[in-house]
């Protein structure tokens, strides 16, 4: 059995001396503490900013992120907005329009509306203005004839004239306005006939229309009198009928780029997304039956945030209320565990002071600092606790418990804290921003907490011990800590551990073999050699809830082919360049659409930049049509005296329309003879006085319609002039920068946002124009050096350990003698090289001589010092076994690593290597044959326990990528503790009968005396 040895109060060393200096002066320390908590917790309100963009994660130092903060710049435009409509034709159109003159009016958030059902270079909108302009001028010639003051006859009269000319006149005569007379008159009269019974109202539409439903209604078989595939004249199109007609589109899309928000500190682009949705959700209550839905970037990252912190706020709420019952049920009290809860907080404070004056912000990757700090913080204050209790349950006072405490475990503490924060601080070594400031950030949050651990916790201890009545420290029992004063006893756990040490060998085949073989599983060979099953997936959608509504709106567009939110883009200064390069990206088979206004004449080019509003129209006739058109909003309906009527007259000239109409079967005619041969039937019932009453009525209608109409086609034209024009501004503003430029966006056909299809559509464009950048190509890059970030971080964190490890086990006269010699052999290493300047060797990059430099450091140590330096490296078997059987897990589960989990590499790091540190100085401390002692045992389990339970509440987050963490994170943590606990005692107590064979010439002394010389040795 093992026994540790208990340092008397004037061989402390210094850790223990400073933790009683501050036993000493509970009050100035506290006092002292509180000040820097307050000038860090104003200096991070006050200053700290936070940056939600990932192009702050990459560095501006990168070629392709140069490329696309010139992009920026040069055309305004970094996120795009899509909404996707779906649902029938005319209702959705509404919405359309409805939707994007919101947009327009709302010019502090929303740029850039374009409509993508529009196509944005051709003439058909021109056209289709100037049809129903010419539409407009006729009804404002035969305005103006009704309207004339010495007109011989009554506006009744001269429309019934017309209709007889419009009747008679040939198709190509009367083309462009069809019937416009007729159809206006048919209409009045049956108005007319409405206004004095209100049962005609059912017979007939309100317009005069050409579909299935009025023939089916009137007619009967409507296959007889009209047919689709049958033109007016009554001839069959041979093509129509033998070809399906084409269905119409049922969805639209609106893009829009929403503006930043001008105040810093808030998320880019919230108020924009908020208007937008807010907008959304009135066009879903004005237009019921319609899907609509928004997604791209800013949508997309907006509702991850959203989500996320509603995930964080419920696993925070679970977390902590899972680690203080646990803290509780360890401890079988809350004040001490408390204490520890509250010097981690204030480390964090602390933190967020050190990181504004460092940084000056934080961004989405290193705001990750606190579950690092929270998981790491509370392990020193758990190891100091449990020694404390340990003194405490042999009967010491307070101060001298604390004292006595740190100096048996704050060396392990110090050792853990500096190997974890130096493993940290390399991730600065990184050229991405991310991560580095992530590594600075919590590498001095870790030495924050270390120092926060010594000052707060033995002063806030040693006060509370002189306001309590209660013998603060001693245990009333627990599930690892027996009940009781005086000397501690073995609890059932400790049993059970004594057990799996007692024969070590056993245990060790035992557990080694599944574990290795678990490890196995992550491993495969294949045509390229050793390859680890566990890949990297940097899908971002793969991270997201599931429901959130963005992710099923892209999704709707990837299924449709119709539009993606990820798109390459790149420019050219001239037009010829420019059509030259869309073509070669045309023929590449990851290209789905380029869409560029280069390739269009000159004259469709005009129309876009404004110079010519209308093809084939002077600028002095534009003028024409705009002082037309506000003519005739401005014109009112003119003062007529109405005269009766003589209704034998006007019955007359009515029959004989009715006569021309029938000579004709189209269904216009045929569907205007019903009418007109209606209102004659109905008009001849009638006494003379009605008829007369029934024609003034129709006169009236027939002004009264007119001019509305009038003033109706008028403003819908001036404000589609208004919004053709603000779309081809748009369209220009989007496709031609102020330098001239012409720009191309680059639409894949496949998915880019999976790894493999991203790959290849980056890789083909790059073949045609290395410059292309875009968001697939920040994805890209971004994704690429993330993870060779993360692994460069991982090789120069184990180094720095292992030199800190080789520090903390040598004595000095072997840092001495190893240490100027590895240097020395490193120098001449590089020397030689440049001597050489021979271009087949390999280059001596920073990462290989500091490689080389640790290799000299180790070999050089274990020849001088070989049994210290094994102990001491077998720190590292918890981080290193344990990281294997992570990834077994993960590949036997098959989960993959994220953007989101990588984080767990190095907080599992952090975590195994202090656990093996604590073990290799409780082994240390310990004389003959070893078994880990209560404290270092409660401590390691307690620790992971509450880092277990801290993050497995992620497990419960719908964030498919904070559930990824929380459970890559316990897989992690649960393996280091098995190896620290079972594995690693069992090879220390292999590496102890070695020990014990060598003292065991010594085992006449005095006991007193070999006790003194252990404790001599270990304070050197």
């Amino acid at each position: 059995m093992s026994q540790t040895a208990s340092p008397d109060k004037d061989r402390l060393n210094v850790i223990g001396r400073l933790v009683e200096a501050v036993c000493a002066r509970p009050v100035p320390m506290l006092l002292l503490s509180l000040l820097f908590t307050a000038i860090c917790g104003i200096t991070a309100v006050t200053g700290l900013e936070f940056k939600s963009d990932r192009s702050d994660l990459i560095s501006p130092k990168a070629d392709f992120h140069q490329r696309w903060m010139e992009y920026c710049e040069r055309f305004r435009e970094t996120n795009e907005l899509l909404i996707l409509l779906e649902g029938p034709e005319s209702p959705r159109l509404q919405t359309v329009d409805w939707i994007s003159r919101e947009l327009i009016a709302r010019e502090d958030r929303f740029q850039n509306v374009l409509v993508h059902s529009q196509d944005q270079f051709s003439a058909e909108t021109t056209q289709d203005f100037q049809e129903k302009f010419i539409e407009l001028q006729t009804q404002v010639q035969l305005a103006r004839l009704i309207a004339q003051p010495h007109s011989s006859s009554a506006p009744l009269l001269q429309l019934l004239g017309l209709t007889r000319h419009e009747l008679n006149a040939d198709e190509e005569e009367r083309a462009g306005h069809a019937l416009l007379v007729t159809d206006r008159i048919a209409r009045s009269l049956e108005r007319s006939l409405q206004s004095i019974d209100q049962s005609y109202d059912r017979y007939f539409p309100e317009k005069v229309t050409a579909d299935q439903e009025f023939w089916q209604r009137y007619v009967g078989d409507p296959h007889i009198v009209y047919r689709p595939d049958t033109s007016e004249d009554g001839q069959t199109d041979p093509a129509a009928a033998s070809e399906p007609a084409a269905c119409p589109a049922d969805h639209s899309i609106i893009s829009v780029v929403p503006v930043a928000s001008a105040s810093s500190g808030s998320e880019k682009y919230g108020e924009s997304l908020n208007a937008l949705s807010e907008i959304v959700a009135a066009a879903r209550q004005r237009f019921p039956g319609l899907e609509i839905g928004v997604t791209g970037i800013p949508q997309l990252e907006h509702e991850e945030m959203v989500r996320s912190q509603d995930d964080m706020a419920l696993a925070t709420l679970l977390s902590s209320t899972g680690v203080i019952l646990l803290l509780i049920f360890g401890y079988r009290g809350l004040a001490l565990p408390a204490v520890c809860c509250l010097t981690v907080g204030v480390s964090l404070i602390w933190t967020l002071g050190a990181t504004t004056v460092l940084i000056g912000h934080l961004n989405i990757l290193s705001m990750a600092f606190v579950a690092i700090l929270v998981g790491l913080g509370i392990d020193f204050g758990i190891h100091l606790l449990s020694s404390f209790q340990d003194f405490r349950q042999a009967g010491n006072e307070v101060p001298e418990s604390l004292a006595r405490a740190g100096h048996t475990v704050g060396r392990g503490i110090v050792t853990a804290a500096l190997t974890t924060a130096v493993a940290f601080l390399c991730a600065g070594l990184t050229d991405f921003p991310g991560v580095a400031e992530l590594g600075i950030i919590a590498g001095v949050g870790v030495l924050l907490a270390v120092i926060a651990t010594f000052m707060i916790f033995p002063a806030m201890v040693v006060l509370m011990s002189r306001v309590r009545t209660t013998n603060i420290g001693v245990s009333t029992g627990g599930w690892l800590l027996p009940a009781g004063s005086g000397p501690a006893v073995e609890g059932p756990f400790m049993r059970l551990l004594h057990a799996t040490t007692a024969r070590p060998v056993r245990t060790l085949i035992c557990v080694l073999v599944p574990l290795l073989t678990l490890c196995q599983l992550a491993w495969t060979w294949d045509d390229d050699g050793l390859r680890c099953r566990v890949v990297y997936d940097s899908n971002l959608l793969n991270m997201q809830p599931r429901d959130l509504p963005a992710i099923h709106t892209q999704q709707a567009l990837m299924r449709g082919q119709t539009a993606n939110v990820l798109y390459a883009v790149s420019w050219y200064p001239t037009r010829e360049e420019a059509q030259a390069y869309a073509e070669q990206f045309r023929q590449l088979s990851t290209v789905g659409e380029v869409i560029e206004m280069a390739s269009h004449s000159p004259e469709d080019l005009d129309i876009l930049t404004g110079k010519v509003p209308l093809p084939g129209q002077s600028p002095e006739d534009a003028m024409t049509v705009l002082e037309a058109l506000d003519a005739a909003i401005a014109t009112g309906a003119p003062s007529l005296t109405v005269l009766p009527h003589n209704p034998a007259e006007v019955g007359a000239l009515l029959e004989q329309i009715l006569v021309t109409l029938n000579n004709s079967q189209t269904v216009i005619n045929t569907q205007l003879r019903m009418e007109v041969d209606h209102f004659l039937e109905i008009f001849a019932r009638q006494p003379f006085e009605v008829q007369i009453q029934i024609l003034a009525a129709a006169e009236r209608e027939l002004v009264r319609s007119l001019w509305s109409e009038i003033r109706w086609m008028a403003l819908e034209l001036r404000n589609a002039i208004e919004t053709q024009h603000a779309y081809l501004e748009n369209v220009t503003e989007r496709f031609r920068s102020r330098d001239g430029d012409w720009l191309l966006q680059i639409r894949p056909s496949i998915d880019v946002w999976n790894d493999a299809g991203l790959a290849q559509y980056v890789n083909e464009l790059r073949s045609v124009d290395t410059d292309v950048t875009g968001t697939p190509i920040q994805n890209f890059e971004a994704s690429r050096q993330l993870k060779q970030s993360y692994l460069n971080a991982a090789v120069y964190a184990v180094l720095a350990i292992v030199l800190i490890l080789m520090i903390d086990v040598s004595r000095p006269r072997t840092i001495v003698r190893v240490w100027p010699a590895a240097l020395l052999l490193t120098v001449l290493l590089l020397t030689a090289r440049q001597l050489m300047g021979s271009e087949s060797a390999p280059e001596l990059t920073p990462l290989r001589l500091l490689l080389a430099f640790v290799g000299a450091v180790v070999g050089g140590s274990l020849l001088v010092e070989r049994r210290e330096c094994v102990v001491g490296l077998m720190a590292l078997l918890p981080p290193a076994l344990g990281t294997g059987m992570l990834l077994g897990m993960m590949a036997l589960t098959g989960i993959d690593f994220t953007p989101a989990n990588l984080i767990a590499l190095p907080l599992v790091l952090g975590i195994g290597i202090d656990d093996g540190i604590h073990v290799i100085h409780d082994f240390r401390r310990s004389r003959g044959r070893y078994v880990m002692s209560g404290n270092t045992c409660r401590a390691l389990v307690l620790t992971s326990m509450t880092s277990i339970v801290g993050f497995g509440s992620l497990a419960f987050a719908a964030h498919r990528g904070l559930a990824g963490l929380g459970r890559v994170v316990v897989t992690g943590i649960a393996s280091c503790l098995i190896v620290s606990v079972i594995v690693l005692p069992a090879i220390l107590v292999l590496i102890a009968h070695t020990r014990a064979r060598r003292d065991s010439s010594s085992a006449l002394h005095d006991p007193a005396d070999a006790e003194t010389e252990s404790l001599q040795q270990f304070a050197a």
